[in-house]
């Protein structure tokens, strides 16, 4: 009963952390949540802020695990492709999970990086630049791959790196706060169009 009563106040703490954000999220809110008394918290967790990072860390593991299987699976793929795939499967990021807590990790993921809340921003910052920086190494390999092979343009990596970043992270936003009533073949359609322009801007002349 114990496991499945803190499974269920990570869950709503997700959720509210999520939809209203950290500062706005109090013990008594979560207590209600759960259906259990704002006392009977402190038997599972110590504060808010530990309960925060405790999922932030159950997500960062989730989305590790998740990036390392796409960069596994596409190893034997040619650099464009690898490139493309890597990029669509981020967006859509299917998880064996509700809708509601597809929408809350996605929430969550926003509000972290771009209105963290100021008592946690810089440890907050720190830990995701730490991760996404590994991940960026990977990319950066397949991109010098695609320089080599001659599918991308000869230019620095880190310059083709930055703009496939900034372009993922922008639709990615877009995506979860403009095109949420869009259907996901609505969106997937509008993904690969902004992937056949971005290609076509990176591509070396012979391989458009």
């Amino acid at each position: 009963m114990s496991r499945k009563t803190r499974d269920e106040i990570k869950k709503v703490a997700l959720i509210l952390f999520a939809e209203i954000g950290y500062d706005a999220t109090s013990m008594e809110k979560i207590a209600t949540g759960v259906g259990i008394k704002k006392s009977s918290l402190y038997a599972f967790i110590t504060s808010k802020e530990a309960l925060f990072w405790e999922i932030y860390e159950d997500l960062k593991s989730q989305y590790h695990n998740y990036m390392e299987q796409l960069l596994t699976f596409s190893e034997s793929m040619p650099p464009p492709e690898r490139l493309y795939y890597l990029f669509r499967q981020y967006l859509v990021n299917i998880q064996d999970c509700s809708e509601q807590e597809a929408s809350a990790v996605r929430a969550f993921w926003i509000r972290a990086m771009f209105f963290p809340p100021a008592v946690l921003k810089d440890k907050l910052l720190k830990k995701a630049l730490a991760q996404e920086m590994e991940l960026m190494e990977r990319y950066k390999e397949i991109i010098c791959d695609g320089i080599r092979q001659g599918f991308i343009q000869e230019v620095p990596p880190e310059e083709i790196l930055l703009s496939y970043y900034s372009l993922r992270q922008g639709l990615f936003s877009l995506m979860n706060v403009f095109m949420t009533e869009l259907t996901e073949e609505q969106k997937l359609d509008k993904l690969d169009k902004v992937w056949q322009n971005y290609w076509q801007g990176i591509s070396a002349k012979n391989h458009l």
